[in-house]
Order: structure tokens, then C-alpha cells, then sequence
């Protein structure tokens, strides 16, 4: 009655929506059981079409619980009567192996004296081989008895203890469990269709992707990742995800006052520039960060939905479902920052052609020879540019030499540092690639300190230098072939800078 037909699950928790058919004669209590104990009271809903709904509820209670079978939380004393009840049986049985042998025993007696019977009445007795035979069978007979003794007082032990421990578990109170039930109070005639919703904790789901890189195209599947230990198992039910949060406050909150003050310069500061070189991570959307929100949805909540019906057990354990898939063309580079890294790294730039959102979460990736490693996808909206790394390439190897002089003008004492990078480039694969190098040079945010890149001392000349800082040097190299490539920058500071 009133099974679970659709569940929409949160951030931090789950809205489970149950509906069906009930039969109405006048005014009639139904109750439903099997609720989540943990379902949130005020937010119960309850809709009825064809009757009218008096009262709706829900109440938590006891529930004996039967004793059938040992289960993994059962009370010591259930235990031990479990384990007893074993042992009598396996003592059952050696008994039972006693009986056969004694009468094993007493066959071979009679067949030696019917024996010794046939042989005297032919004038052939074996009287040494007779006595020792029959001295054999007694010796037997004793250590059987002896045993089958030993084994009745063992058996009668057990089943003593057996009995004391099965009365001390009768007067043990009977298992109890709590439930909680839903209690429907109706009033009408003929068949109503009753829909009942309520929240419940103890549900989380995340987004999760699988991008494929294959023929210059990137095929990105998308999955709801869901755990859940409600209490209820989501049978067969329409699953639903959102990025909902109806536990943050609908106020704003209040401003408060942010008082700038003004001074004028010191003698010092006015006689010297303070700058410090810094570290700064560029990011743009749909890049990967190493910083993963809960759930990023771009300040818009999001409504998605799983391509089937699903079951989810509540077992803690997580259970993907499909939520959509597309596929893109995509921009292949080689790319290699070799500052960092001497490998050379496949970097693929698409569009999110679907009409989905990318919510940010982890995404596998994979080539042609199959998983490559897991990265991190943000928020991207439709249409919006996407940049994957899939793994770096085998047979291209970059070794990288740096040097560095400080020059400082004899008048100006101005300084000026210059940085030559050499690049040794080896492509050991069977055929021709096209590669992109990566070098950084500092950006100035100071008038006093100037970088320039050496143009004619660049073999070959970047093709772009960008506002960050990040000069980008193409390279065609042939098959099973070396190239050598130079980079030269120069940094030039006023004698009153100081940090740099």
C-alpha cells in the first residue's frame, strides 16, 4: 500500500514520494509502514483525489521482532543457545557412529565363532590364530565402550547446559524494533489516489562523468552517484537530483560598515619600490581544480533526472545512474609545460554542445588504450569551452637547461636579469607529431620592473605570449627525430625596486 514511486534526492538528503490507490467505505484509518524513522514530521505532505483527507501522521513505535534465525546483532544468550544446540547434534551424531561400529563389532564376533565351528567339525582348528582373533574383537569391545561412555556423559552435559541456558532465554523480553508508520485518516466511498511525500537525512548524491577521447571527437556520459542508508529501499522508483539546499536561511544577511582609512607615505616608501615575486594559479571555467566543491551548480538549482527507473538499496553503498551523454568535437594538443614536467601531456578542447549544465565533479578518462587516470570537471554551461588532459604521450621526451645572468648599468644601476631556456626535444615515435611547448615568464604589475622576451634570441619565436605569462612555442617534429629550441627573457628593474 502506497509503495515508493519517486524519489528526489538532495545535496545532504532525500524527499520520498509515495502514491497509490486506496479503497474508501466511509471514514477509514490505513496505515503504512516501512517509513525512513528518521523522516522529517513537518515536512509531510499528503494529497488525496477522490476522498478527503481527515488527519495524516506520522507515529513511531515498538515492533516485536521474531526470533527465527541468529542474526549478526543477536543477544549473547540467543547466541549460546545456537552454538549448543550445535554441539548436541554433532554429539548426536558420534553417538549415532558408536552404534554402527558396535554392531560391526558383534558381526565379526558371530562370523569367527560360526567360523571356528565349520573348521573343528573338519578336523582343521586354528587355536593360536583363534585366540588371538578373539582376544583382538574383546580388546576393541572395551575401547568402544569406553568411548560410547565418555560420549553419553559429554551428551548429557551438553544437554543439560542446553536446557538451563533455553530457560534463562524464555524469560529474556522479546527483540524489539523501532518503525515508523504512516497514519492516514480518510472519509469517502469508491477508490482515492493518495500521494504522500516527507524528507529524510541519510542521502547524498554527486555528480560523476566519463569522458571518451577518440577520433578527434570527445563522447562526456553523466551519472548521478547516489548513498544512501535511509532505511527504506527505493524500489523500482523514479530517481531525480538536485542541487537544492532548503536547509541554508532565506534571509540575507545583514551589512555592516567597511571603514577605508587614508595616509600619506613615509620618507622610505617614497624612496623605494617594495615588490616580491608571487605564485598565482590561472583558472578559467571548465578547467579542472584541484579545490572541488559539494555540489557547484552556478547559483541556479538544477533539476536531473535518471534515464530509467532504479532500485537503490540502504546499504550505504554507491549506485551510479545515467543521466545523459554527448558528443563533441575536440581541439587535440600535445602540450608539454616544461618547467614542471618532461612528459608531454594530450589536451583536448571541446564545447559542452548539450542543453545540460556540467555540474563540477570527478570524470574518468579514457583513450584507446583504455582508462588513462581521473580528473576534475567545474560548473560549464551549455556551450561553454572545456579543457581535459587525457594522460601524456608515450615516446616524446623533453629535457630542459636554464641560465641565468644579472647585469647591473654602471650610472642608472638599473638591473636586468636574463633567463635563456634551452629545450632538447626527442620524438621516438614511428611517425611525425605536432608538439606545443609551454614557458612562463613573470608578469609586472609595477611600472619600475619591465620583462621583455628576446625575440631574436627565440628558436623558433613563440607563436603567443599571453597576459599571464604563459608563451607558447610550436614545434613539427618527424619521426625518430631530435630538435633543439631556445627561449630568452629578460627582466629589467629600477635601481629603487627592491625584492626583485
Amino acid at each position: 500500500m502506497l509503495p515508493i514511486s519517486k524519489v528526489v534526492v538532495m545535496e545532504d538528503r532525500a524527499q520520498v514520494e509515495r502514491s497509490g490507490e486506496v479503497a474508501l467505505n466511509g471514514e477509514t484509518t490505513i496505515e503504512v509502514a516501512g517509513l525512513a524513522i528518521a523522516a522529517v514530521d513537518r515536512s509531510l505532505k499528503v494529497e488525496v483525489r477522490g476522498g478527503t483527507l481527515l488527519e495524516a501522521k506520522l507515529v513511531r513505535r515498538w515492533k516485536e521482532q521474531p526470533r527465527g534465525g541468529v542474526p549478526a546483532d543477536a543477544s549473547a544468550l540467543r547466541k549460546r543457545v545456537e552454538e549448543l544446540r550445535l554441539q548436541v547434534a554433532a554429539q548426536n551424531d558420534v553417538a549415532t557412529q558408536f552404534t554402527l561400529r558396535a554392531e560391526m563389532l558383534h558381526g565379526a564376533r558371530d562370523a569367527l565363532m560360526k567360523s571356528i565351528g565349520e573348521q573343528t567339525g573338519f578336523g582343521t582348528p586354528q587355536l593360536d590364530a583363534w585366540k588371538e582373533q578373539l582376544a583382538d574383537l574383546s580388546r576393541r569391545q572395551k575401547v568402544l565402550d569406553e568411548e560410547k561412555l565418555a560420549s553419553r556423559d559429554t551428551l548429557n552435559t551438553m544437554q543439560l547446559r542446553l536446557q538451563e541456558v533455553q530457560r534463562a532465554l524464555a524469560s529474556e523480553q522479546p527483540e524489539k524494533k523501532q518503525e515508523c508508520v504512516l497514519v492516514l485518516r480518510l472519509n469517502g466511498s469508491g477508490v482515492a489516489n493518495v500521494r504522500a511525500s516527507y524528507l529524510t537525512p541519510c542521502a547524498v548524491w554527486r555528480p560523476a562523468y566519463r569522458a571518451t577521447l577518440a577520433e578527434g571527437q570527445v563522447t562526456i556520459e553523466a551519472e548521478g552517484v547516489v548513498w544512501q542508508h535511509t532505511g527504506e529501499d527505493w524500489e523500482n522508483v523514479e530517481l531525480l537530483f538536485t542541487t537544492a539546499r532548503p536547509t541554508l536561511g532565506t534571509t540575507p544577511p545583514t551589512l555592516e560598515e567597511d571603514i577605508l582609512t587614508l595616509r600619506p607615505k613615509e620618507s622610505h616608501e617614497k624612496r623605494v619600490v617594495d615588490v616580491s615575486i608571487r605564485e598565482e594559479v590561472i583558472q578559467s571555467a571548465g578547467e579542472a581544480s584541484e579545490e572541488m566543491p559539494g555540489l557547484d551548480d552556478g547559483g541556479e538549482t538544477r533539476l536531473l533526472q535518471a534515464t530509467g527507473r532504479v532500485t537503490v538499496k540502504s546499504d550505504g553503498q554507491p549506485q551510479r545512474a545515467a543521466l545523459f551523454s554527448f558528443n563533441a568535437p575536440a581541439q587535440v594538443e600535445r602540450v608539454c609545460p616544461a618547467e614542471l614536467s618532461s612528459l608531454v601531456f594530450v589536451l583536448a578542447r571541446f564545447s559542452n554542445t548539450s542543453p545540460q549544465v556540467l555540474l563540477a565533479g570527478p570524470v574518468d578518462l579514457i583513450r584507446g588504450s583504455g582508462l588513462v587516470g581521473r580528473g576534475l570537471l567545474k560548473f560549464a554551461a551549455p556551450g561553454e569551452t572545456l579543457k581535459l588532459s587525457f594522460g601524456n604521450e608515450d615516446g616524446l621526451q623533453i629535457i630542459r637547461e636554464t641560465e641565468e645572468k644579472v647585469d647591473e648599468a654602471m650610472l642608472t644601476r638599473r638591473r636586468t636579469t636574463t633567463r635563456k631556456v634551452k629545450l632538447h626535444i626527442s620524438n621516438m615515435r614511428s611517425e611525425g607529431t605536432k608538439l606545443i611547448i609551454e614557458e612562463r615568464i613573470p608578469v609586472s604589475e609595477v611600472k619600475e620592473v619591465e620583462i621583455t622576451v628576446l625575440t631574436k634570441e627565440c628558436s623558433p619565436t613563440p607563436a603567443t605570449v599571453t597576459k599571464d605569462g604563459i608563451a607558447r612555442i610550436e614545434l613539427e617534429l618527424g619521426a625518430q627525430s631530435t630538435k633543439t629550441a631556445r627561449f630568452s627573457w629578460e627582466l629589467s628593474a629600477a635601481s629603487k625596486v627592491a625584492g626583485v
